[in-house]
């Protein structure tokens, strides 16, 4: 009786301190809208604001004679400032647009937190919510919701698809044909849509289409898919042959997009990557058997050897010296501050590059999540500049939908630990920021 007891109160305490962090962290993310908060270089009145604000006036004065206009000053589609300006009726005033934009990104943590539930259904309620907060803790993320930028519209979309596929997998003997059919069919369009809000999360409808497929039901709902999938993306091939290239010409023109390669992208991927999932690596649901044999395993051995022959190609081909600081990443930027000489810190460069391909390598144990990554590090190689916007929050939420690889939740403390460090990270961004901009 009296450990029973003992037990209810250390979970009304566990409670309380749970609600009380989900609490600041919420009342942290409306403080940094209410502050004009610019915690990743994007934000501000002045910043990609302006352009965006001057898009959305654009496209306001006609929708279709403006798709191929010079004056769209944006690299994404334009399907976020289509909505806005067809169901947004807060879209005449500045202030209140961002309003608007902060409260359809709170969605976020609201689908985060049903898609943690489906993936770690024995996970305390309270704990669920706090990890689906942290989230907004993020700087990205954070400069997004604040000022209107084109990332979390994407993210909504690939939660919504997450969340509908979830649903047909699990009642896929129960619906009839017209339930399947009907869901299948949303499933499809939302995460089509995803490359009209975010063209880079390309992979997202190719993996549903690959996981439809290998679902267990009728060979004709599985060409049903694939003819919906070719049907909505007929209309990106219509702004392709407008625009001349796979996103809008200023953008292309301004990032010669398909015309360079940047060797060293890749490495500084991979750097992005790790900031953003370092705390996973001391919670990663791999034992002291598996670890070892991850360790020891060949594969480890073809990923040295292909790191030794993309470091001789880099110090060959590349212009280490002259690299551009737009993009690459905090790992970039750090090394500029802390070291001057230039052969130092490609040594110190290339060492990151291999810490991170390793770590890479440990956290992750899904085929699958591993050939996304590997996307966005080909990607890389074609897109200047790559912002660390691309992968975070993309890898926090990823890891919580369609990621394969599970992680150690069940321990409080683990969570606690992954909050302090995304606290951290969030500070110490808005702090770089402060003192550059």
């Amino acid at each position: 009786m009296e450990n029973q007891k003992e037990k209810e109160k250390e979970k009304i305490k566990q409670n309380i301190f749970v609600f009380s962090l989900s609490s600041i962290i919420l009342i942290y993310f409306f403080y940094g809208f209410l502050t004009n908060e610019n915690a990743a270089g994007a934000g501000g009145y002045n910043g990609d604001f302006k352009l965006i604000w001057q898009n959305l006036i654009l496209l306001q004065e006609g929708i279709i004679v403006n798709l191929n206009n010079y004056n769209y000053s944006d690299s994404r589609p334009p399907l976020s400032y289509i909505l806005h300006v067809l169901f947004n009726p807060f879209i005449y005033n500045v202030e209140v647009f961002r309003l608007s934009n902060l409260l359809i990104s709170s969605s976020i943590p609201f689908l985060l937190y049903l898609s943690i539930k489906e993936n770690y259904s024995n996970l305390d309620s309270g704990l669920t919510l706090l990890l689906s907060l942290t989230v907004t803790l993020s700087p990205y993320f954070r400069t997004t919701s604040f000022w209107a930028l084109g990332e979390n519209y994407g993210i909504i979309f690939l939660l919504l698809s997450y969340l509908t596929y979830t649903r047909l997998k699990k009642n896929l003997i129960n619906f009839t044909s017209f339930k399947k059919t009907l869901i299948i069919f949303f499933l499809c369009l939302l995460s089509s849509l995803i490359v009209y809000f975010d063209q880079k999360l390309v992979f997202v409808p190719f993996l549903v289409l690959v996981l439809l497929l290998s679902l267990n039901m009728e060979i004709k709902f599985k060409i049903y898919s694939i003819i919906l999938f070719f049907i909505f993306s007929l209309p990106y091939f219509y702004l392709i042959y407008l625009w001349g290239s796979l996103i809008p010409p200023a953008a292309n023109d301004a990032r010669e997009v398909g015309s360079s390669i940047y060797l060293f992208h890749p490495g500084y991927c991979l750097t992005i990557l790790t900031l953003t999932i370092f705390p996973f690596f001391f919670i990663n649901n791999t034992d002291l058997e598996s670890f070892k044999n991850k360790i020891l395993n060949k594969n480890l051995i073809y990923i040295l050897i292909l790191f030794l022959t993309y470091s001789l190609i880099i110090i060959s081909l590349g212009d280490f010296e002259n690299l551009r600081i737009e993009g690459k990443g905090a790992f970039h930027k750090i090394s500029l501050i802390l070291i001057k000489n230039s052969n130092i810190r490609l040594i110190f460069t290339l060492v990151g590059f291999l810490l991170s391909i390793i770590f890479t390598y440990l956290v992750f144990n899904n085929k699958v999540d591993l050939l996304i990554i590997v996307y966005f590090i080909i990607l890389s190689l074609f897109t200047f500049p790559f912002y660390q916007e691309y992968l975070d929050p993309m890898l926090y939420i990823l890891i919580f939908s369609f990621f394969k690889s599970r992680f150690k939740f069940e321990n409080k403390r683990n969570i606690y630990l992954l909050v302090l460090y995304f606290v951290i990270l969030s500070l110490s961004s808005k702090y770089y920021y402060q003192m550059t901009l």
